[in-house]
């Protein structure tokens, strides 16, 4: 199962308070530990590069790329694909609830068919993706129901799994 991590999950990693980030280190490690496989974009990987430069927390990315290669995150980049389900995502979003650059994210997570968008944002939780009409049918394809999930979420789904 492919669990999809979107930049805000990154940010709690960098920009949270030591138990924060240390609640996040260690649900990401049994997420892992239980078999699940953590994806991200290079959108992604740029946004939360770009943020935490500009807040100027060095260290605390030294920390997470630690982690990304702890948790063997794998990055996916740009498919055929990924165009067309931006566009289709957009569509959906017409009252501009999240922005591009989470359209984009939320499109690479569809585009390679993970099982889960790992978000904290709220716009995002309650995404309709269920509405996705392109030729792709991510919507129909990918199983919507579920996909984007909270680390509430993820956390209940890992007790459920003891």
């Amino acid at each position: 199962m492919y669990i999809f991590i979107d930049t805000n999950i990154f940010l709690k990693l960098i920009e949270g308070n030591k138990r924060e980030r240390e609640r996040f280190k260690t649900l990401l490690n049994h997420a892992k530990n239980v078999g699940y496989t953590f994806t991200t974009s290079l959108t992604v990987y740029g946004e939360t590069l770009s943020i935490g430069l500009t807040k100027k927390r060095k260290e605390e990315l030294h920390s997470m790329i630690e982690l990304i290669r702890d948790l063997n995150i794998q990055c996916w980049t740009p498919n055929s694909q990924l165009r067309e389900c931006c566009r289709c995502l957009d569509k959906i979003d017409k009252e501009d609830r999240v922005g591009p650059i989470d359209i984009t994210h939320l499109a690479y997570s569809m585009t390679y068919n993970d099982d889960f968008f790992l978000t904290s944002d709220k716009d995002l939780l309650h995404f309709p993706l269920d509405k996705c009409k392109c030729n792709f049918k991510c919507g129909r394809k990918n199983k919507i129901t579920g996909k984007i999930i909270s680390p509430d979420n993820l956390q209940r789904m890992l007790q459920k799994k003891k």
